[in-house]
């Protein structure tokens, strides 16, 4: 699904229209689609369904899906702010036995607090797109009242396009605004949704078709990165492979102070499927590391002397046409023999039989120190930033980074030719060309030492079994996110370190793979 600001959105329904598919059909199309998605989350019982009723769209796609719920044997009750229209919908509703209440004043507020501690579900289409500065009462109130209640009383809200109070554009909190549980988001994903501080409003963002044609989104080029869109992408797994047919990843990294970097980064290409795995360090981390990774093979590398690096690099390069794919970087190091090192390898591997590399971490910040590094490195690899490291390389401050991610990483993919992909909550990955995806994920628990080396590895592995290193790198950051669902889900907690994601690993595959058997 198409991520987009709200004159996008205004041109994509205008452009609607003119293809043939009128307002009026997309509406019913989001409230056939509202209802289906309640019914769907809250099937153990038909209500009472609680309508917060606003006088714009949103509004009425709410009121038009209270009256297919109560087609459907659900008790409904509307609470409705100054100014809502819809007399043939209300009128229908009322005949259909739901209650309906008009916001007269602040008296109203006992019967809004008994509606909501009495219901199953809220249903919020107060506001929509349109909202910009703080709210205004009465609405103001209706939200804080609303919202204090639902808090009180646990009870689930789903919003309807984005939580009421929410700008689409900015993620900026107008004042107050109604936390939801889930968000359709409806037809497009509003792009504020993935925005702080209005994303910790959004709950569990849900993508919802509500039949615009395809041509409508002509020239639109930010995606929600999805399992539907992200399945297709996985690599095949012939029945006949063997080990050479997935591929061999070289993993350049650690160091004496992050051993570990090493073992995260290469299990994690061995949990993606690759045939096989070496890791370039020197002997006394073969030591420490083949206990935890017998699977792995080794490149051996010198270690004790500055001088080292160009040996090592000789190495790494001499090793590399054996190999499918590279990753370098998680846990080498700062200083002028690994900046060396990086430049030695990254300017070896270019050209037309260039090996498909992820470049991360220190990597990273060796780069950050050479001046025009993107012309001797050549193009289309995959550089994975957190902000802090997307700050060194671009001189650009972390708050200026995450002000604008997704505009920061694609002028960065466009200007250095590399694929980008900055890390943190609703990860970006941009392409040089202009095309861009954004993790739905924000999962506070992949904020710990690694697991950024888990997403390396999991890429690298992903480019050895042959795939594209958009498509590598589009699939390895949601497989990342799963990963760590499935493992906090096993786990019943919110806390994980980076080694908890690696058993996890193919079970999110598996989990993926399933979903594209089922779209067959």
């Amino acid at each position: 699904m198409k991520i987009v600001t709200v004159e996008q959105m205004r041109a994509v329904e205008q452009a609607s229209v003119e293809l043939g598919v009128s307002l009026d059909e997309l509406q019913l199309n989001a409230a056939g689609a509202l209802a289906r998605e309640v019914e769907g989350l809250f099937s153990e019982g038909c209500g009472p369904a609680l309508f917060l009723v606003g006088p714009g769209n949103n509004g009425r796609d709410a009121l038009i899906a209270a009256e297919l719920l109560v087609q459907r044997g659900w008790m409904v009750r509307a609470y409705l702010a100054p100014g809502v229209g819809s007399e043939d919908v209300l009128t229908r509703l009322r005949e259909g036995g739901a209650a309906v209440q008009q916001h007269a004043d602040a008296g109203g507020w006992g019967l809004l607090r008994a509606w909501i501690a009495q219901a199953t579900v809220v249903v919020d289409g107060l506001l929509g797109i349109g909202i910009h500065g703080t709210l205004r009462e009465p609405m103001a109130g209706i939200v804080t009242v609303a919202g204090d209640e639902v808090g009180v009383r646990r009870v689930s809200v789903v919003a309807v396009d984005l939580p009421s109070g929410i700008d689409a554009d900015s993620g900026q909190v107008a004042g107050v605004a109604l936390r939801a549980d889930y968000t359709l988001s409806l037809g497009c994903v509003k792009v504020g949704l993935l925005k702080f501080p209005g994303a910790g409003y959004v709950g569990r963002l849900i993508p919802v078709d509500i039949g615009l044609p395809e041509a409508s989104c002509t020239g639109l080029r930010v995606e929600l990165l999805t399992g539907g869109s992200t399945a297709p992408l996985l690599p095949a797994r012939p029945l006949g492979g063997h080990k050479g047919t997935f591929g061999r990843v070289l993993v350049v990294a650690g160091s004496r102070n992050f051993v570990g970097a090493s073992y995260l980064a290469g299990a994690a290409a061995a949990r993606s499927g690759c045939g096989l795995v070496t890791l370039a360090v020197p002997e006394w981390q073969r030591t420490a590391l083949v206990s935890s990774l017998p699977e792995a093979t080794y490149l051996p590398l010198q270690d004790g002397s500055e001088e080292a690096w160009e040996a090592n690099a000789q190495a790494v390069a001499e090793t590399l046409p054996s190999c499918n794919a590279l990753a370098i970087g998680p846990g080498l190091g700062q200083g002028e023999s690994v900046t060396r090192l990086v430049m030695a390898v990254l300017e070896s591997n270019r050209g037309a039989q260039a090996v498909p590399t992820v470049v991360d971490a220190d990597a990273l910040n060796a780069l950050a120190g050479v001046d025009r590094w993107w012309e001797r490195i050549g193009a289309g690899h995959i550089l994975t930033p957190h902000p802090g490291e997307m700050a060194r390389l671009t001189g650009l401050s972390t708050v200026e980074i995450s002000e604008d991610r997704q505009a920061v990483a694609l002028d960065a993919a466009r200007r250095w030719g590399q694929i980008v992909v900055l890390k943190g909550a609703f990860t970006v990955v941009a392409a040089p060309e202009g095309t861009a995806w954004i993790s739905s994920a924000a999962i506070s628990a992949l904020g710990s030492g690694g697991t950024g080396d888990v997403l390396t590895g999991l890429m690298a592995g992903l480019l050895a079994q042959g795939a594209e290193s958009v498509d590598a790198a589009r699939a390895a950051v949601y497989l990342h996110a799963a990963a760590a669902e499935l493992s906090l889900a096993s786990r019943g907690t919110d806390r994980l370190l980076a080694s908890d994601l690696l058993p996890e690993i193919p079970r999110a595959i598996c989990d993926l793979q399933c979903l594209e058997e089922r779209a067959l």
